[in-house]
């Protein structure tokens, strides 16, 4: 209300910061989203192929409905042991050979395609956006 008081075109200009602000926070925020990524993993591979490749996997199994996640699977005294990713708290586990029913392997270059690709059309947008005038209002 006090906008109109002042003058007309003051109103324009607030507007036009406000909605500047606005964009700028709505990309910022997208932007935080996109950096924390995503895995993608490979088709199936055996249990053999994976303790050689010393890759991150994702084990399904028989006796758990989740699949799990590991660091990579290790050949221990004869007994096959996933290695625990950093933020998983439960520990190292033994994997039973007959309840695996799909190992996947990890693909970096897919995961890295998929988190980066989106982020540089963010980013090209962004630029077309706030590149029209120097006022600050993107008009």
């Amino acid at each position: 209300m006090f906008v109109y008081l002042i003058s007309p075109n003051l109103k324009i200009t607030v507007v036009k910061h406000i909605i500047w602000y606005v964009r700028s926070a709505s990309l910022l925020l997208a932007l935080l989203i996109l950096f924390q990524g995503c895995s993608l993993y490979k088709g199936s591979i055996t249990l053999e192929e994976a303790v050689t490749s010393q890759k991150r996997v994702k084990v399904t199994t028989s006796e758990n409905p989740k699949s799990l996640e590991f660091k990579r699977i290790e050949l221990v005294n004869g007994e096959y042991r996933g290695l625990a990713n950093r933020y998983d708290h439960s520990g190292d586990k033994i994997i039973n050979k007959e309840s695996i029913t799909e190992i996947k392997e990890y693909d970096k270059t897919a995961s890295d395609v998929v988190t980066f690709a989106p982020l540089a059309i963010i980013i090209g947008m962004g630029i077309l956006l706030f590149s029209g005038s120097s006022d600050g209002g993107g008009y």
